[in-house]
């Protein structure tokens, strides 16, 4: 009997080949943009599980609860936070702390900045990544060690052995390779190239912050013991805190910061789908792959609509067939049975195309998405399961309906009725199922205009800057760069192209920051408010183009505008005896919400204003707003706009800006690589250019964006095959009319309107389904940014024009050749 149903289905795919080709074609291609987006969001939702004790590792997080501001989550912690959690909480195995910083490496004649990580000795024991060479119990224990991925080792080392060879770093510590890493895996949350224990003399600074509660320094990873109760450890948190986080000593006494930090522990496994500000590599939201598994799901319930409709429209050729079989004995269970088999069938030759179709896609895939994307059923034991169930769910959700239509003809009333054997209902059906169809597609349409929309939206917003013709040159604090900052600008000055120049200790776009405390002298709150603090040279806020809306900039002729320290300050030598409090004169900018915050009424009020700025352990600043500068971007536009405070103090500045004029950047760039070759010729040069590292913000948005558009599209595509098989069927079944029409007088468009029409008033039915729906969801999709686009009612209506069209086009190209087809062939039909 199986051979028998076999031979039926596959006559039965040969007789009807277009029903065949419109079926394997939209299931192929729906199954194949399902599996695509399934193995991205397995890749993403795979991110540290291969670690052994992955179930055991938390990081440490902590809200910082300020008054006057939204509070603020992030994945740094204070380097004293692991060794004192550890030794007060017996469930806590151990821990290791990851910090990164940027050093020189150089061996022989090859000399590169590269980003170093500082970690404990234990780090390689908690995290254990594939050693190529060396021991990781080991590898981190000497002070003068240093541990090296593969492919750095490679760079430094070409293919000699890089165990045991030397490196120097910062161009005095000599350090020595004692492991070899594999490259790390792609689906690994911590990235590095190079190893440093806490102890190394390159960052024995670094031990001095575990006694400083109040500065962030890096992430802090725990491993709690077999069976230990993460939710006992986290009820209990903040009652440690109080017991052991120091107070912040400052000139007017001490800040509790018990009160102000609330720490968590974060699974390992959802660091990556739980992202937060600070992350080690940027992660995805969780909203973010629901959607996109949304999407998959509503591109393969599409697919198995057009399998429902074309089944069930061929229902009536094979209503003589069910009659036969059940005259000759066949029970209506063994018919559901034949028919499903049928559609699983069909769903397997689909999923045999479709992983061709992904096997030819994969690559470009992955290279959009900068991943390592897979189809390998040994890699991923998980994929078989996923691909029979796939095949189960579409061959059975499909076929379902159209078997148990098929399997409930009466036998008597087919075969008097010469093969009627459907009913009102299954037309119904199908109608209603070209609506659900288009009112996903036309939903996906929109939410592809929003997604691109914001993305446009927060590429062209006004930054309150200009990156044009701008580089960002960095490492302007490092010994034997920072005594030559003023000869690099004036000889850059003697370029015509050069027509701005200013340092700071933070560029808009990195993640960088500093805050303090600031009080008004006179009026304004009693109490000191917690504000960022950025240090800008003369020129600077020229130098990006940002606009004084009151007052002036720094003025290097005015030595009041400038932070003035004494020698025991700039050469960190502790204050002279007897010293309880400094207070230094310094010009101070504002932007405009630190106007408001600090409750003047206005940028003209705040000029000549006097405030107080907690400066050090015994020092002030005392300002003078000399000016207010207009409101900008410092980080992604997602994110509201801070006040802050600018001062001028040449000690902190680290990132240099040069402005070129138009059409003569390359020159410029020219000129910087030959005066840092000149002025410093034993360092490399890490410049940047200033709009790129603001594009690179806004990265993850443009393939989102992108990834719906496409998968959008393949919906569409998919909609338009069903539609187009169910377009031929009707013009089938309305042969012997159309002819009728045309001997009556009927021409080619009034046929053609005829048969568009009545495939139109679906597609018009999905816009007033997924109009709503699509509002609500795109609502509350935009409303986690802070600056964001308007859902204009004509984007909505334009998915809705567009849907209408497509199906037009479809239907009536379709209807015009049945249309121009001669009558007399239409009457001899049948």
């Amino acid at each position: 009997m199986l051979r028998n149903w076999i031979m039926v289905a596959l006559r039965t795919l040969l007789r009807h080949r277009l029903h065949a080709v419109l079926n394997l074609s939209g299931l192929a291609v729906g199954l194949s943009a399902c599996l695509l987006i399934l193995l991205f969001v397995r890749h993403e939702t795979g991110y540290d599980r291969f670690f052994t004790d992955a179930d055991r590792l938390y990081q440490v997080t902590l809200e910082w609860r300020v008054p006057g501001r939204k509070p603020e989550r992030a994945a740094y912690s204070q380097m004293g936070f692991g060794p004192a959690f550890k030794n007060a909480h017996p469930e806590v195995q151990d821990f290791t702390r990851f910090t990164q910083g940027r050093s020189i490496l150089s061996t022989g004649d090859r000399q590169f900045y590269e980003w170093t990580v500082t970690v404990d000795p234990n780090f390689l024991s908690m995290f254990d990544f594939r050693l190529i060479a060396g021991d990781a119990a080991t590898a981190l224990t000497d002070p003068s060690s240093i541990v090296m991925t593969e492919e750095m080792a490679r760079k430094y080392f070409g293919d000699a052995p890089a165990l045991g060879q030397v490196v120097t770093v910062d161009r005095k510590h000599a350090l020595k390779v004692t492991a070899v890493l594999a490259n790390l895996p792609p689906n690994t949350s911590l990235d590095f190239d190079l190893l440093l224990p806490q102890h190394s003399p390159v960052s024995a600074w670094m031990l001095e912050q575990e006694k400083h509660w109040g500065n962030s320094n890096g992430a802090t990873f725990i491993r709690l013991k077999p069976g230990a109760s993460v939710e006992a450890l986290r009820a209990g948190m903040r009652d440690w805190v109080k017991r052991t986080v120091t107070p912040l000593q400052t000139p007017q006494g001490p800040i509790d910061l018990a009160e102000l930090v609330y720490p968590d522990l974060r699974p390992l496994t959802d660091i990556h789908t739980h992202p937060l500000a600070g992350d080690i590599t940027p992660g995805i939201s969780q909203t973010e792959l629901t959607t996109f598994t949304a999407v998959a799901f509503l591109i393969l319930i599409i697919a198995c609509i057009n399998f429902m409709n074309l089944a069930t429209a061929r229902a009536t050729q094979r209503a003589r067939e069910v009659s036969v079989r059940k005259v000759v004995g066949a029970s209506r269970a063994q018919l559901v049975a034949q028919f499903l088999g049928e559609s699983v069938l069909m769903t397997v030759f689909a999923l045999l195309l479709s992983l061709a179709l992904v096997e030819l896609a994969l690559p470009a895939f992955s290279d959009f998405l900068g991943k390592e994307l897979s189809l390998d059923v040994q890699q991923d034991p998980l994929l078989l399961p996923m691909l029979l169930g796939l095949v189960l769910l579409v061959g059975i959700g499909g076929g379902a309906y159209p078997a148990f239509l098929l399997s409930s003809f009466n036998p008597a009333y087919t075969m008097k009725s010469a093969g009627a054997g459907t009913t009102g209902g299954s037309g119904r059906l199908r109608t209603t199922l070209v609506v659900v169809q288009f009112a996903i597609s036309i939903a996906l349409m929109v939410a592809t205009s929003v997604v691109y929309g914001q993305f446009i939206y927060a590429q062209h917003k006004n930054l309150g800057y200009n990156t044009d013709n701008t580089l960002i040159i960095g490492h302007f604090r490092d010994d034997g760069v920072r005594e030559k900052t003023q000869t690099f600008i004036d000889m850059l000055r003697q370029d015509p192209g050069v027509v701005g120049i200013g340092l700071s200790g933070h560029i808009p776009g990195d993640a960088g920051e500093n805050n303090t405390l600031i009080k008004r002298l006179t009026g304004g709150a009693p109490d000191d408010l917690l504000m960022r603090q950025d240090s800008v040279s003369p020129g600077f806020f020229e130098a990006l183009g940002m606009q004084m809306v009151a007052g002036r900039s720094f003025d290097r002729d005015r030595a009041a505008d400038l932070v003035q320290r004494p020698d025991w300050m700039t050469e960190n030598r502790p204050p002279p005896e007897g010293t309880t409090e400094l207070f230094l004169p310094a010009g101070v900018i504002l932007n405009e919400s630190a106007v408001k915050a600090l409750g003047f009424e206005g940028p003209a009020a705040a000029l000549g204003q006097q405030v107080k700025i907690m400066d050090g352990p015994v020092s002030y600043l005392l300002g003078t707003i000399i000016g207010v500068v207009a409101d900008f971007h410092y980080r992604s536009v997602h994110e509201p706009i801070r006040p802050v405070m600018y001062i001028s103090d040449e000690t902190r500045h680290h990132a240099m800006a040069v402005r070129a004029k138009a059409g003569h950047l390359q020159a410029v760039v020219d000129k910087i690589d030959r005066v840092w070759a000149e002025l410093v010729p034993d360092r490399p040069i890490q410049r940047s250019f200033f709009d790129v590292n603001i594009a690179n913000q806004y990265q993850r948005e443009q393939k989102t964006s992108q990834m719906f558009a496409t998968f959008s599209a393949l919906a569409i595509f998919i909609s338009c095959l069903g539609l187009y098989g169910l377009a031929s069927f009707t013009a089938e079944r309305r042969t012997k009319e159309i002819g009728l029409r045309k001997v009556l007088g009927a021409s080619v468009p009034d046929i053609v309107r005829l048969l568009v029409w009545q495939f139109s008033k679906p597609v018009l039915v999905a816009n007033l389904i997924a109009w709503p729906v699509a509002w609500v969801c795109m609502d509350r999709w935009l409303s986690d940014f802070t600056y964001r686009i308007d859902l204009n009612p004509l984007l909505f209506m334009g998915a809705g024009l567009v849907a209408l069209v497509i199906a037009w086009l479809t239907v009536g190209l379709h209807a015009a050749r049945v249309a121009r087809s001669r009558p007399i062939t239409a009457l001899r039909y049948e």
